[in-house]
Formats: structure tokens, sequence, C-alpha cells
């Protein structure tokens, strides 16, 4: 009993998003990939929570509720490295609640229990995920869900900022990024693959170099981006498109391979922010006391802690305020 009272599901909001989950085969992938989708909805839908676990505060939705009609803005979002689209809900419910469609793949081989380092590099994987996304929603979308196909968003977290990033133009440098990794080998995204063995002359350079955008994004958000130092210059300099970068720190707090002011200043129109008394797993769901408990006596990072940070809901506040400001409204 008193390890339930430390995981307690949030108070339920008088009205609730919609929220349905497909399963998408794209061609470039041997398994399923799981796609959900938060939107506008009625309020006929079976209520209940996704994300809530012993360790993180779940969110609110209507599952299978009927869509609200016209046609709504999206945004495609990617999660980061051994993360999940389930507990994107704190953000993806306040977009819906503002009448944005957010659909979020899981993306295989990079999700929580299949995080795998050897497939990290592949991430022309994940643009291709976001893509089918887009695919199946434009021409295959749930009954009464209807898209705005002239705005439409790519955004992410970390790695998925990478994502979200390369749909609107960014490409990668395979030297540019070997010479960042033998620079810091000691960040924790070249340092966790290399202590795994991962090879970085044996990625596919014609591959991790490739052209990866998608033509119909109008639109990119991405927080504290992933691979911003092996970012081509040209390819920032040729972004075209509205972009919102935002880091989480300050330019004294933010370790080498999140601090993409240098990346944002290269595309001619994007908007930067740095949000001071944050880090990186700020944009994480917020955890129980029991996570927070849990994870703390893990001895590894604690990515429940805000101990000398601001309050994770702040932040989240923060962090949504100025999506909300950059997006187009419906």
């Amino acid at each position: 009993m008193a390890g339930w009272a430390l995981t307690l599901p949030p108070p339920r909001p008088e009205t609730l998003p919609g929220h349905q989950s497909l399963t998408l085969t794209p061609p470039h992938r041997d398994v399923p990939v799981t796609l959900h989708l938060w939107y506008p909805a009625e309020q006929d839908g079976t209520p209940g929570l996704i994300g809530h676990n012993a360790l993180f505060i779940g969110t609110w939705k209507a599952e299978a509720a009927t869509p609200q009609p016209g046609a709504h803005p999206l945004v495609l979002f990617s999660h980061g490295s051994g993360g999940n689209a389930e507990r994107l809900g704190w953000f993806a419910s306040a977009l819906a609640e503002k009448g944005f469609v957010v659909a979020a793949p899981n993306h295989p081989g990079t999700t929580s229990r299949d995080s795998d380092p050897f497939q990290t590099p592949m991430v022309w994987q994940r643009t291709a995920d976001l893509s089918a996304t887009l695919d199946r929603l434009l021409t295959n979308p749930p009954t009464g869900l209807r898209i705005d196909a002239t705005n439409i968003t790519s955004a992410g977290f970390s790695l998925g900022g990478h994502s979200a990033l390369a749909l609107g133009g960014a490409r990668l440098s395979k030297a540019a990024f070997i010479a960042y990794c033998d620079q810091a080998n000691d960040q924790f995204d070249c340092g966790w693959m290399s202590a795994a063995g991962v090879d970085f002359s044996t990625i596919d350079a014609a591959r991790y170099e490739a052209d990866l955008s998608d033509p119909r994004i109008t639109g990119v958000i991405a927080i504290d981006p992933a691979l911003t130092p092996a970012m081509t210059p040209i390819s920032l300099n040729q972004v075209t498109r509205p972009t919102l970068i935002l880091n989480l720190g300050t330019s004294d707090t933010l370790p080498l391979a999140l601090n993409a002011a240098p990346a944002a200043a290269r595309i001619h129109n994007a908007s930067y922010t740095a949000l001071p008394g944050a880090r990186h797993f700020s944009f994480l769901a917020p955890c129980s006391r029991l996570g927070q408990i849990i994870i703390g006596l893990a001895g590894e990072d604690n990515i429940c802690t805000d101990r000398t940070l601001r309050p994770r809901a702040q932040v989240h506040a923060d962090l949504l305020s100025a999506a909300l400001n950059f997006l187009t409204p419906p």
C-alpha cells in the first residue's frame, strides 16, 4: 500500500485528448513500427493513462475517441535514444488541447527495452519512420481524422532532435562525427556506443550523409538535438524552413554533444533559446516519488532528480510555451 501511495496517478483533467495506436509495416523495417497518435477529440472515448508505471507519472487520454471535425495541423515527434512515444504524453496532450495532432512512432532499435548501440548510428531509419508515418496519415488516416497537409512540423528530442532537423534538410558528415567523437569520447553519445564496441568507421557513409529531408515538412522544432557537431555547415545554411531550437541548459552547463547554438546560428530562419535551470533529462516525463528513490539508489545518472535545477513542471511549461508560440495554430 505504501508503494502504491508513491505512484498515484495524476488528477484527471476535465477534457482529454484522443489517443490511438497504430501499427505500421514500412518497407525499410523488418519489424513493425508502433505509432501513437494524440488529437483533438470528442469526449466519447475510454479514459485511461498512458506512460504511467511505478517510476514515471503518465498522462490521461481518451482511447479511440472520435476526432474533432476539420483538418488539423500535424506535429511528427521523434523520441530520444532509449526513450519511447508513450511518455511524450505531457507534451502531446498539451498540443492536442490546442488543436494539433501529434504522431510519435517508437523507433525500433533505439527505443525503450530495444536500445541497440549498433543500430543507433543508423539515423536514416528514424527519418524513414517519420516519413512513413506521414504517408499513412495523409493517405489512410484513422476514421474521422484529417490532417492539414500545409501545416506539418517535424519535432524531436535528443536523437529525435536530429531526426527533426534532418527532415528539415540538415545533413551529417561521417568524418565530422568521428572527429567529434575522437575529441570528446567521454560524451554520453559517443562514449556509450564506443563502450559497446561500435566501430564508427563501419558506418554506411552513403546513408549517413544522405539528404533525409521530406518536402512536406513546413517547420522544425528540435529540443536538445544530438549530432549537431557532425552537421555540415552548408546543409544548415540551406535549411529554409522556420526552425526552433531549444537547449535545456545554458552555454556554461551544456555538454559539447548538446550545445546546438553553433548549428542554430547557421540556419537563416532559426530561433534559438537556452533554458536556464534545466538539463537534458528535464524533458522527460515527471517521475514518481518511488522512481526518484529507485533510480537514485541505482547509482547511475539519476534521470529523475531535479535537485539544484528548476522544477520539471516549470521547464515543461517553458518548452510548451516556446513550441506553441512557434507553431502555426489551426
